[in-house]
């Protein structure tokens, strides 16, 4: 099957301060292959967030707030 490529897909999900679950159109494959930015930066699997199908949670840590921009680049 061809593989296809989500470049600097938004991601979905209210951006509040309080969510830390947010869904991508498609469910990464590999799912080590997510390439997620918060602002331009790289979040790390594991330490900033975790990845379940398409839902990635955020720990509360990096609870994303208002203004900030969510970014994913993956193949599926």
């Amino acid at each position: 099957p061809t593989r296809r490529s989500s470049d600097l897909e938004t991601v979905g999900g209210t951006i509040d301060g309080a969510n830390v679950a947010f869904t991508l159109a498609n469910p990464p494959s590999p799912a080590a292959g997510l390439v997620l930015f918060r602002n331009g930066v790289v979040q790390k699997n594991g330490l900033d967030y975790t990845l379940a199908g398409n839902t990635i949670t955020f720990v509360t840590a990096a609870t994303p707030y208002p203004g900030d921009v969510l970014l994913a680049w993956y193949r599926y």
